[in-house]
């Protein structure tokens, strides 16, 4: 530190340059408390941030569901009430949870999140996709093409004909 302030007090040779150049704003930029090294490591880690956030932290939730058991009525979604009919039963409670009716008395619990980008999947008719990367899956939740090579994440499932109901055993 001596030494750069002898340099800043030495006068220069040439009066166009100032007698510190360069010196005295790396030194500034060094009292302030911002070093190239402190100033490349918070760039690079804002730069993976924004990676991240662009590869589908929208509207992410956490993967395999959530939000504990749920038991729904039959009567109450008129699309379960035929074998392939699909719903979205979470009523905004945990992760989003879709119920596929595959046969008179079997059914398919799937979380709609997806695998690989953590984005609620949509429902098109034939199967699921994902909004952010194009991630398909069948009514089922099995993987069946683009980015991703995992299916969507399925729960235990115990139907009461007599009651008709579905009990879907989510994690808490």
């Amino acid at each position: 530190m001596e030494r750069i302030a002898q340099h800043a007090a030495t006068p220069s040779a040439n009066p166009a340059v100032p007698p510190c150049a360069g010196l005295c704003e790396a030194l500034e930029a060094k009292r302030e408390g911002v070093s190239r090294r402190a100033f490349v490591s918070a760039a690079s880690l804002a730069a993976a941030v924004a990676i991240l956030e662009a590869c589908g932290a929208s509207g992410a939730t956490s993967p395999g569901g959530s939000g504990g058991p749920i038991t729904v009525s039959l009567a109450s979604y008129s699309a379960l009430a035929a074998v392939g009919g699909v719903a979205r039963v979470d009523g905004g409670s945990g992760s989003p949870t879709a119920l596929v009716r595959t046969g008179a008395s079997t059914f398919v619990a799937l979380s709609l999140v997806c695998p690989h980008a953590g984005t609620t999947v949509a429902y098109t008719g034939s199967g699921w996709t994902c909004p952010n990367h194009g991630a398909r899956f069948t009514t089922t939740g099995t993987w069946s093409g683009g980015q991703g090579a995992s299916s969507l994440s399925s729960f235990a499932t115990a139907y009461d004909g007599v009651a008709g109901t579905v009990t879907i055993s989510r994690p808490s």
